[in-house]
């Protein structure tokens, strides 16, 4: 049987197998918990064979969840538990996934302040590796918590917060379940917003020259940019008092009609690698053009949690870093350069976000505002080599690697990018001295090997 993330049906037997959603990472645990409350996460972590791994919904491209040991995964510790509008805070049970989050949000008057464009991820995955949307202003979803509950190898349950077990709370916002499984986070959120989608396809040169212009006049600015191209496409929400429209959201594996020709394309490149030139101008040639802010058509107006997701159904593998925010259109052209120079074989866009600068200790973006560049690989391609090149360019800006995605730093080259490492490593040999949350991953990336 085959548990892939975002599908976790579970038969009890032996021979289980998981695996994340691009299909690269599987693993073979001797056991899968699936636990419904706290007591019963506790309770188990007590006795559980180690190493022991939390499971979201598999949207790690980084083998976090692989496990010979035992795989938690948290589908069942999941809704509200309440709410204060007073504070604009909510405490949600730590497997919710941003997706369900969104509307039970919604029916208390609320929003999160921001979030990425994929909703699939647990919170407590998103959470615990960095994930993030964009908004030069905003930070990530991590720096939008306010307090959790940390269930620890030994079912200890500890509340963090800045107040309360503040070294904890600093360490384990961002600690990819290193320390404990988080059972509940509160959130910071607002009350309930509408956002309205502009842009459209602009000359790349204009969007590198205008892109600091871009990112302050607008809540939300991205852009993708496929390498081969003149041309990116940038993508644009800022609030409206506008009525919001009612969203259809795809179910996982419904392609769209733009979907179905992308991914007869990445297949038709894999064949005849010579064609991602014409395909990429030819892909973004056919996207209405942006002009003098907006486009010409009235954007798509929705609620916050409906207008941040886009439903990406065509799998790939990811490699993302966040640099300095100055350096980034530096750094992207260098990216783009390589790509189009080293011959490897590639289709999907560069992606380039903004994110603020937080206080997290292994946060990609402690202490500095960030431009984060994204490099896709369609899942039946290998990305080895392709990603290879454009990580060495990445150390050279200083770049720090979103934890969920694919790269291939130790703790050599960790522990010089992020100020506290040391009192992470030392908080995390005081909550679990026994290694229980370390696979094998991580016990390479912490320099436990």
């Amino acid at each position: 049987m085959l548990v892939v993330g975002i599908d976790l049906t579970l038969e009890r037997r032996m021979n289980y197998v998981w695996s994340n959603w691009s299909g690269w990472v599987r693993a073979w645990p001797r056991s899968i918990a699936e636990p419904a409350t706290e007591e019963e996460l506790a309770s188990i972590l007590r006795e559980a064979e180690a190493p022991v791994r939390p499971a979201g919904t598999g949207h790690s491209f980084t083998p976090l969840v692989e496990s010979p040991g035992t795989i938690v995964t948290l589908r069942h510790i999941a809704g509200v538990v309440d709410h204060d509008p007073d504070t604009e805070t909510a405490r949600i049970k730590a497997g919710t996934t941003i997706r369900d989050l969104g509307p039970l949000l919604f029916d208390r008057g609320l929003g999160l302040v921001n979030q990425g464009d994929i909703d699939r991820q647990s919170l407590a995955g998103a959470v615990g590796t960095g994930t993030h949307g964009t908004g030069g202003e905003l930070g990530s979803l991590s720096a939008g918590v306010v307090g959790f509950r940390l269930v620890t190898a030994d079912g200890e349950v500890i509340q963090a917060s800045r107040k309360e077990n503040p070294d904890v709370f600093n360490a384990g916002r961002v600690s990819m379940g290193s320390l404990g499984i988080m059972s509940e986070i509160t959130m910071q959120c607002r009350p309930a917003y509408v956002l309205e989608e502009t842009g459209g396809a602009m000359p790349i040169e204009d969007v590198l020259s205008r892109v600091e212009e871009l990112r302050d006049a607008n809540r939300h600015f991205e852009f993708f940019w496929f390498p081969y191209s003149d041309l990116a496409i940038v993508k644009i929400l800022g609030q409206t008092a506008k009525q919001a429209k009612p969203r259809r959201r795809r179910e996982e594996g419904e392609l769209s009609r733009d979907e179905k020709i992308f991914v007869a394309a990445c297949e038709a490149t894999r064949y005849a690698p010579f064609i991602r030139g014409p395909l990429q101008k030819f892909l973004t040639s056919n996207t209405e053009r942006y002009s003098s802010g907006t486009l010409t058509e009235p954007g798509r107006v929705r609620w916050s949690h409906e207008a941040f997701p886009s439903d990406r159904h065509v799998r790939f593998n990811e490699m993302e870093y966040a640099v300095p925010a100055d350096l980034g259109p530096d750094c992207l052209r260098e990216v783009a350069a390589h790509m189009r120079k080293c011959g490897e074989n590639f289709l999907f866009p560069l992606e380039y976000r903004y994110v603020a600068a937080d206080d997290i200790w292994l946060s990609p973006f402690y202490g500095r505002d960030s431009a984060t560049i994204s490099v896709h690989q369609y899942y039946r391609q290998p990305y080895e080599k392709l990603f290879a090149g454009v990580e060495a360019i990445f150390a050279r800006y200083e770049g720090r690697p979103h934890w969920g995605k694919l790269h291939t730093l130790g703790p050599a080259e960790l522990s010089a990018l992020y100020p506290h490492w040391d009192e992470f490593q030392a908080m995390r040999m005081k909550l679990d001295p026994k290694g229980k949350f370390l696979n094998g991953y991580l016990r390479r990336i912490f320099g436990e090997e």
